[in-house]
Parts: C-alpha cells; sequence; structure tokens
C-alpha cells in the first residue's frame, strides 16, 4: 500500500476525477492508476468497492457544499444571504461537475448518514429564513422550492441544456429576484 494513502486521501482523488473524466469514467482501476497502486489496494479502503467509494464521493459532495455555501453566507442576512447562497451554489457545481453528478442520486432517508449528509445545506437555509416573518411549514416549501430550483438549473446548465441565447446570469437572476419577491410576498402572512 502507497504510504500515506487513506480513505479522504481516495475520495479527493476521486472527486477530482469525476470533475475532470465526469463521475461515470470513475473506477477503481482508473483510480488506483491515478494514485500509483494496484486495485486491490483500494479494496482495503472501500470494502464495498465502487459503490461505496460512490455513496462516498455524494457524502463528501455534501459536505463540502455546506462549507461553501455557509461561508458565502456569514456576514449576511436575509436577501443577501440568499442571494450569496445561490450564487456559491451555482459556482460549485460549475467547478465541480463530477462532484454534483455524484451527489444527485441518493435517498436523504436511506440512512442517518445519508440524512445528515444534506442537513447542513438544509439547516444554512433554515437559519437564513428566521430573518423573515414566516411559518415553520412556509420555511420548509421554501427551503424545498430552493433546493428545486438550485439543483434543477444547475443541473441543466452543467449540461450544456439552455440553448436560447438569452443569457443564462441574467435568467438565473430573474429566477431568484421572482423567488425573493414570493418571500416577500408572504411576510406577515403566517396563516395556514
Amino acid at each position: 500500500m502507497k504510504i500515506g494513502l487513506d480513505r479522504k486521501t481516495i475520495i479527493e482523488a476521486a472527486a477530482n476525477m469525476a470533475d475532470e473524466r465526469g463521475i461515470a469514467n470513475v473506477t477503481l482501476k482508473l483510480l488506483a492508476a491515478e494514485l500509483g497502486v494496484k486495485s486491490p489496494s483500494l479494496y482495503k479502503h472501500f470494502n464495498g468497492g465502487l459503490d461505496e467509494l460512490n455513496k462516498e464521493l455524494m457524502l463528501y459532495g455534501w459536505c463540502f457544499l455546506e462549507q461553501k455555501i455557509t461561508k458565502a453566507a456569514i456576514g449576511k442576512s436575509k436577501d443577501d444571504a440568499i442571494i450569496a447562497i445561490c450564487f456559491a451554489y451555482r459556482r460549485f457545481v460549475a467547478e465541480h461537475k463530477g462532484l454534483f453528478e455524484a451527489m444527485q442520486w441518493y435517498n436523504m432517508y436511506q440512512s442517518e448518514e445519508h440524512l445528515q449528509a444534506t442537513q447542513g445545506m438544509v439547516s444554512v437555509f433554515f437559519q437564513v429564513l428566521d430573518a423573515y416573518e414566516l411559518s415553520e411549514i412556509q420555511k420548509v416549501h421554501i427551503v424545498r422550492m430552493f433546493r428545486g430550483f438550485l439543483q434543477g438549473f444547475s443541473s441543466i446548465e452543467s449540461h450544456g441544456g439552455y440553448g436560447n441565447p438569452l443569457s443564462i446570469n441574467d435568467s438565473f437572476d430573474f429566477a431568484l429576484k421572482t423567488i425573493l419577491n414570493g418571500i416577500h410576498d408572504l411576510q406577515g402572512e403566517t396563516k395556514e
């Protein structure tokens, strides 16, 4: 086994490979070659093989994204914090397309570990929304809406799915402003 090779090093190398080549092209054989070891060395760290590595990539990606959006929100509140979070999320996807792809297909209720993977990002949104006059139910709907918007928009953008010549940045800004206007309209309307 190569000295210094541990789970964290392997996961980070796999994340870099996913970003460079796409998640579908991450194999234990290619990863081992990248790390300068033989494939069986990776099984010492990942008994479950590629499936276990992919799960770890998903968990790693959500933790990494949480760090990025938390950092973006620090020192900001309300609309400024939401805008910073959304732009940090979009930037993360642009910089980590392969890792983002690995993060998409998971069931947060599959295990406590999976639930915790996205809990940090969700918590950041809830903390920001606490500054608005919203009911808890409204906050849940808004967090779901942001997750859907950010995941969908970023996914389509990362796959080159926006063919119209209209600026994608303008579309992102327009959608974000529309969502924020909706939140402003809800202020004080906490009755369900």
